[in-house]
């Protein structure tokens, strides 16, 4: 009797914490007005985790894979959309002598069956991917996917465990290949010394932080992250600017990589407080609007219309060209045609993680008109 009675004591707390869990999940007003504290995430975690709960927040952050990775989970669109708004795109820039070259980035796992596999969910994200780039390939758009240059066999080591942002090694690797690319399909000139590794410093942080994510999901349950700093071996020198505003000189390490976001995330690591920390995607300063680089052998103009994987991926996009600026859709109010002539760039970069594609179908999502280039 003593025994079945402690049965049902632990079964009424796990269901308290499940209850308190859920309204920490799902409620933002609770997260913000009562005294939930950080403790709560912790204690959450380590009932979701002993519970083998994967799924808890499939619609706002994603799954939790057997190989301890976070996961987004996406639905099927028809692409119909994206596909209208990037020809229209084409045409005007055809009209303009601007060349036009599509990036795909991709998630974490580069075959959806993955999903299916691990947990029994349907993600199309691949799928919708591929019926894209079949279209404007089609209709002549220069097009990369990046999932070709990545190593398929581990497509999860080129992403953070907790966060759904590449790392600073993939993306300088995604831009040595965007260079690569340019190159090829447009002539470029550039200096393929930059792609090779021996000419950075690769510094190693294990542990250093937590994700997006996993700032949801609990760090007891998905741990800390490791980061990696990436910078030249070489002399470099930036300017990098807020457009209207006077902008910094200096070399790489000064002025493209954003040593205040490290500094801060590193000082919360190891409490509590690192549900607050700042986010190591943006460690470096690749999309703050523009960076020349003083010392380019391409002259170069190019613009990345992008998202916030190419805070990473900018920066070191901007060793190979005189120019890179950056803008991102979502935030941006001009009339994009009226900048692109104004700016008088030689090059468009259309650089997406793929599941932007889709992202126009809901309503509510922040990343509703990112493919909205009028």
């Amino acid at each position: 009797m003593k025994r079945k009675t402690e049965a049902i004591l632990i079964t009424l707390a796990l269901m308290a914490v499940t209850a308190a869990g859920t309204l920490y999940n799902h409620t933002s007003f609770v997260k913000e007005k009562v005294d939930l504290d950080d403790h709560m995430v912790d204690v959450n975690g380590v009932f979701n985790k002993k519970a083998g709960l994967r799924e808890t927040f499939k619609d706002n952050g994603g799954v939790i894979l057997k190989n301890g990775y976070i996961a987004g989970v996406y639905p099927e669109t028809s692409t119909d959309y994206e596909y209208k708004q990037i020809k229209k795109l084409k045409k005007f820039l055809d009209r303009n002598g601007v060349d036009l070259m599509y990036v795909n980035k991709p998630t974490k796992y580069t075959d959806d069956k993955v999903i299916a596999e691990d947990l029994g969910l349907e993600s199309y994200t691949n799928r919708n991917a591929d019926h894209f780039l079949s279209r404007i390939r089609k209709a002549g758009i220069p097009s990369l996917d990046l999932r070709d240059k990545l190593n398929k066999k581990d497509s999860f080591s080129y992403f953070y465990r907790t966060d759904h942002h590449w790392t600073v090694p993939a993306g300088k690797e995604g831009a040595d290949a965007i260079a690569s690319e340019l190159e090829t399909v447009f002539g470029y000139e550039i200096d393929h010394s930059i792609s090779d590794k021996k000419n950075f410093k690769y510094k190693k942080y294990k542990n250093a932080w937590l994700g997006e994510q996993g700032k949801k999901m609990g760090r007891t349950y998905v741990g800390l992250d490791d980061f990696t700093l990436v910078t030249p071996r070489f002399d470099t020198s930036f300017t990098v600017s807020k457009r209207g505003k006077t902008g910094k000189t200096g070399p790489f390490s000064k002025v493209l990589v954003n040593k205040k976001a490290i500094r801060k995330t590193f000082a919360k690591k190891d409490s509590t407080e690192v549900y607050h920390g700042s986010s190591l995607h943006y460690s470096y300063n690749g999309n703050k609007g523009r960076i020349i680089n003083n010392g380019s052998c391409c002259e170069k103009k190019v613009l990345v219309i992008g998202d916030s994987y190419d805070t990473v991926t900018n920066a070191f996009l901007a060793l190979y060209f005189r120019q890179v600026d950056s803008i991102i859709m979502r935030t941006f109010k001009k009339d994009l045609h009226e900048f692109i002539l104004k700016n008088q760039y030689d090059t468009v970069i259309v650089s997406y993680a793929q599941f932007m594609i889709g992202a126009h179908d809901k309503k509510d999502s922040a990343n509703r008109m990112m493919f909205s280039f009028q």
